[in-house]
């Protein structure tokens, strides 16, 4: 049975008016301005991503901002879900909703004034079955005087069920893991960095890139390193030592993405369904298909499918498809893997930041997977169905092309001290035929412009590809 004692925990505002969010002086992710912009809108918002990456954070640091701004403190109300201690049933989240509106802040009919609003803070909220019917049914009664702002980490169950129900009613905000920048503000590393820049423009900045290499390259790469290898969470810096860091990656964030996925979706070979995930992120950067890795783990295409589905859709990994034209075709051409969070990687293979050096071989995927994260974030077009795309022809590959407008960016990644131009003849030979201008060749620590077979090529290092965004 509910009691208002219970919710009480969970919103300690309601009774001490002088209290104070803790979250509130912590740093705050981009996302988070984004959302206080919209706060106002009628629109439920929902905030995805993976777990641990700072979304409950955001809600507490949004709790923060409306007692500040001397919102009743009744008003605002804050739930957190979990599946292991409670019901999953609609009928509890209606049975929580229907207890805060009638025993809270007496308003059992939604009878709101004029200028009323109430905050509904739901986190986690894929764990509540049918949850959307409930919110919708609370949402069209409150004649919009009801701001929901409801959280979760699992794009099947937030996405997919509401598509008909709250169509018109919700609007997606995708949380990723910590960019670089990020990383350097919630750690309170003072560097002078870059402002964001357009690849598309290099020809105009590529002096203050190389100025920046040159008076804080080496900072930039010795924190970037840490980045790679366990940075991309908000909380990983504050454990001590690197096993721990990847422990915590490793257990508090992919393992409970599969135990999670596991109870969802019923998936009765558990140890074969970690394997799947442990195998698909040993090969990111790699073009795949479900055949091929069902022959190498001993699993059907279909069961493949089905659970690289389930992994997908919790925002462990990303699909990349061969450049073609045809949307339609490019659906159904090679596909290449990556991952929004290439800590994944560093942790399940307990790789520290001198492998950099020691290994490089080992980071040539890793840092080709941070470019692709860094192009998808920073290229997004109305214009273009999938603006950051692969090309392939036989043997001959390039990392990446990259498309706005009428215009066309080549990318290739060499993490290596020497690069053979060689290595770079098929690049070359595709910017002589299209015609292009320029194309960017991703180092590891040489900065340059150079005339190779013929093209001019930017060489730029790894870790100013991270200042981009």
């Amino acid at each position: 049975m509910l009691t208002r004692q219970d919710l009480e925990i969970k919103n300690p505002w309601w009774k001490d008016g002088q209290y104070t969010v803790f979250e509130s002086s912590l740093p705050q992710r981009d996302l988070y301005s984004v959302i206080v912009d919209n706060l106002r809108h009628s629109l439920i918002l929902n905030i995805v991503g993976l777990r641990r990456v700072g979304k409950s954070t955001i809600l507490k640091q949004l709790i923060g901002r409306l007692l500040n701004e001397k919102v009743n403190p009744s008003n605002i109300f804050y739930y957190p879900f979990d599946y292991a201690s409670q019901i999953q049933k609609s009928e509890f989240l209606d049975e929580v909703l229907s207890f805060y509106f009638k025993e809270v802040i007496n308003k059992p009919t939604l009878n709101f004034k004029e200028d009323e609003t109430v905050y509904i803070l739901l986190d986690e909220i894929q764990y509540i079955d049918d949850w959307q019917s409930v919110i919708k049914r609370y949402y069209d009664l409150s004649n919009k005087h009801i701001k929901f702002i409801v959280t979760g980490s699992q794009s099947v169950l937030l996405k997919g069920k509401y598509q008909e129900s709250l169509a018109g009613r919700i609007f997606d905000y995708y949380l990723p893991p910590l960019s670089f920048r990020e990383f350097l503000k919630i750690n309170k590393e003072e560097v002078e960095t870059l402002e964001p820049y357009d690849l598309f423009k290099l020809p105009n900045i590529f002096g203050n890139l190389s100025q920046a290499d040159l008076y804080n390259g080496k900072q930039i790469a010795n924190l970037s390193r840490e980045y790679i290898i366990s940075g991309q969470f908000p909380e990983t810096r504050k454990l001590d030592l690197l096993e721990y860091r990847h422990e915590y990656i490793v257990e508090s964030v992919i393992g409970k993405i599969q135990t999670d996925c596991i109870r969802i979706f019923n998936i009765e070979k558990t140890d074969e369904f970690k394997l799947i995930t442990r195998h698909l992120l040993n090969n990111v950067g790699s073009i795949f298909e479900m055949s091929n890795i069902g022959r190498e783990v001993g699993l059907s295409k279909k069961t493949i499918e089905r659970y690289f589905g389930y992994l997908r859709d919790s925002y462990i990994f990303e699909v990349l498809y061969k450049y073609h034209k045809s949307p339609v075709k490019r659906g159904r051409s090679l596909k290449k893997l990556y991952t929004p969070c290439v800590n994944f990687v560093c942790a399940l293979n307990h790789y520290k930041e001198s492998h950099l050096d020691e290994v490089p071989q080992a980071f040539g995927k890793i840092i080709e997977n941070i470019v692709y994260n860094i192009l998808k974030l920073k290229y997004k077009s109305i214009d273009v169905n999938e603006p950051i795309s692969f090309w392939r022809q036989g043997q001959k590959e390039i990392d990446f092309i990259v498309l706005e407008n009428e215009k066309k960016l080549t990318i290739e990644v060499k993490f290596a001290k020497n690069i053979n131009p060689k290595d770079l003849v098929t690049m070359t030979d595709y910017m002589q035929e299209k015609n292009l201008k320029y194309g960017i060749v991703v180092t590891k620590s040489e900065i340059a412009k150079k005339e190779v077979n013929g093209q001019t090529l930017y060489y730029i290092p790894y870790y100013l590809i991270l200042m981009m965004i």
